[in-house]
């Protein structure tokens, strides 16, 4: 029932967004570690030290501005990775 809440409130739509944002960044973690590819990483990327905070709490330090770019470029950094490593698509 705190979904029901949520969307009484309208803050569902953020959580969510929060929540995708901090998949992107431990997504391209984990992708850079299996691959061991060094490409160019979104900005949000850079800064987030995986040791020190999780990903959730490191997106919630973001503007809405750069959760927005972290976003729009997980996508386009996602893409430009499978590109490079196609055998990703397969990996669990």
């Amino acid at each position: 029932m705190d979904t029901l809440a949520e969307l009484a409130e309208g803050t569902l739509a953020e959580r969510m967004r929060l929540e995708a944002a901090a998949r992107v960044l431990r997504t391209a973690r984990r992708a850079m570690d299996v691959t061991g590819r060094a490409m160019a990483l979104p900005p949000a990327l850079r800064n987030w030290n995986p040791l020190l905070v999780t990903a959730r709490e490191h997106v919630e330090t973001l503007t809405p501005r750069e959760v927005d770019a972290l976003l729009a470029e997980g996508a386009r950094w996602a893409a430009a990775l499978l590109r490079a490593e196609p055998d990703l698509r397969r990996a669990a």
